[in-house]
């Protein structure tokens, strides 16, 4: 099983991903192939979400050249430490909304890139298809990355102070720190996605990555896809793909890479598809007469997850194969043994209660038991889920049998043959040989993540 690149192998595999990159960059295509009716579709729902003071916002954010404190702090890994003079950027600096609202309606179609395969399988599909509605989805999150990658090279910057020192800015060392004590090194903007900040691989750069926080920002999370069961879906032209996955970095949701529900992509599409009304005044984007769902923060009951370093080389879930490079070993290891949460593993919470009323622990005096007893009610939300689930579970019956979802107990069995891998023995012969077919050639790459993919499902 894949168990993380050998360090000093990395740079070798960061440049096969950097050729793999820019040979998928220099594919790409216009959306001539389009036919008229596929165009108006896309166009239409790209205004849609242009129309929303969220993505406006956001677009602001990098024309100001900074984003505000509040939307910096508010991921689960911000890349910002001490007291960081962002502190003090509390709003948007005077005329970069008034730009965001002047740009944002005048995008240009034949601006956009993007991967032939994808505007092939969107020009093939007929509309109300899932197909139709998945590759809709991939070309409007593109799109949403392109146009942050755009406006970051346009360097509007109206940010009044200095852009650079804010960048490179390093938190002073502590009194208390020994003579080894380094300060964490900067990303080159903050901008910034902790799970997409390969800018060294990137065909943009830097302005990818600042690319995947507006997607981000703007959708809820970077939108990937379950590209092996894709192509087990007819080579994903006719077939039925499955939900998209989001891939969030917000503060209070999960990290991992975590499937939508039916309704939450259903809703998503409604907008997208969604004809804005005609009497909007000239020069705004109108819009849409539906429930925007946008950004989508996932929560609880999204139980479909894969912790992120096992989605692209054993689960085959990404959108480009470059887009986050594997882990070394000893990042692997540490990353199957981090601790679990409520928030990351929702699972979890119903797990011990089911296992303490299996082994005959009676429920303490409090919320769950007076719940239960119908003495008191509960707000919708996480709490309530998890005792409504509860008591479905346990029913009337003593005997209780947990249950475990599909992909929790493949998730805690990869987990368990991580952690037997130190002893080398035969595995390393089969790592090292795993090891030199990945760093063959840059065509190799999806080969080996696809190969490595099946046998970890196997397993």
């Amino acid at each position: 099983m894949f168990c993380g690149i050998f360090h000093e192998d990395m740079p070798a595999v960061v440049e096969k991903l950097r050729v793999k990159a820019q040979a998928d960059y220099r594919a790409r295509i216009p959306i001539d192939k389009l036919d008229a009716a596929h165009r108006d579709v896309f166009i239409r729902a790209i205004n849609n979400v242009l129309a929303t003071e969220n993505a406006i916002f956001t677009y602001a954010q990098i024309i100001d050249g900074l984003p505000i404190a509040d939307v910096a702090w508010d991921r689960r890994n911000p890349g910002l430490w001490g007291d960081h003079p962002l502190e003090d950027h509390g709003e948007l600096c005077p005329g970069a909304l008034d730009k965001a609202r002047e740009v944002c309606p005048q995008w240009d179609p034949a601006m956009l890139l993007f991967d032939p395969r994808v505007i092939n399988a969107f020009q093939r599909a007929a509309p109300g298809t899932k197909i139709f509605n998945t590759r809709l989805i991939e070309m409007v999150a593109v799109a949403l990355h392109q146009f942050g990658v755009l406006l970051h090279q346009l360097e509007f910057r109206m940010h009044q102070g200095d852009i650079e020192y804010m960048i490179n800015w390093t938190m002073p060392k502590p009194d208390y720190e020994g003579e080894f004590w380094q300060p964490f090194k900067p990303l080159p903007s903050i901008f910034n996605n902790p799970y997409y900040s390969d800018w060294e691989v990137y065909p943009e750069s830097v302005a990818d990555m600042v690319g995947y926080w507006a997607e981000d920002r703007i959708l809820g999370g970077v939108v990937i896809f379950d590209r092996r069961a894709e192509l087990d879906a007819d080579g994903g032209l006719t077939g039925e793909p499955p939900n998209i996955y989001l891939h969030p970095s917000r503060d209070n949701v999960t990290f991992r890479v975590t499937q939508l529900l039916d309704r939450q992509q259903q809703a998503l599409v409604d907008f997208l598809l969604a004809r804005p009304d005609p009497a909007a005044a000239p020069g705004d984007l109108p819009v849409p007469p539906v429930p925007c769902p946008l950004p989508i923060l996932v929560d609880d009951r999204n139980r479909v997850r894969v912790s992120p370093e096992k989605a692209l080389v054993l689960r085959s879930i990404y959108r480009d194969i470059w887009e986050r490079r594997p882990l070394t070993r000893d990042q692997w290891h540490v990353a199957i043994r981090r601790p679990q949460n409520q928030i990351d593993y929702p699972e979890i919470g119903i797990q011990s209660l089911v296992l303490n009323r299996a082994a005959g622990v009676p429920l303490p005096e409090g919320k769950l038991k007076r719940y239960l007893d119908g003495e008191e009610t509960l707000p919708e939300g996480p709490t309530k889920r998890i005792f409504d689930e509860y008591r479905e579970l346990v029913g009337h019956d003593k005997r209780v049998k947990l249950g475990v979802p599909e992909e929790v107990k493949h998730e805690a069995k990869d987990e368990a043959e991580g952690r037997e891998e130190e002893d080398m023995g035969e595995k390393e012969n089969e790592e090292n040989e795993g090891k030199k077919e990945y760093m063959d050639t840059p065509e190799s790459l999806e080969r080996f993540l696809s190969k490595k993919g099946k046998k970890g499902t196997e397993e």
